[in-house]
């Protein structure tokens, strides 16, 4: 959230309009995961991207997983 879209404001009156409350079409979220996915594409050789990025994000899971108090049954 550090760069507003000022052109949205255009367009926001008429998305009212048919989709109701502004809040509910908020894309932040989703457009810093594009941050993220990014800085996981550095860390591959570009051959096997999809293969890399899965690896990745399944470790940065298992990470946040067991940071969070989680564990696995034996």
């Amino acid at each position: 959230i550090s760069k507003l879209k000022f052109h949205f404001l255009v367009y926001l009156p008429a998305y009212i309009r048919c989709f109701g409350p502004a809040i509910i079409f908020s894309t932040e979220r989703y457009e810093f995961f594009n941050h993220v996915f990014r800085l996981s594409c550095i860390h591959s050789n570009r051959r096997a991207l999809s293969r890399d990025l899965c690896r990745q994000f399944a470790y940065q899971d298992i990470v946040k997983h067991i940071a969070t108090g989680g564990y696995w049954y034996n």
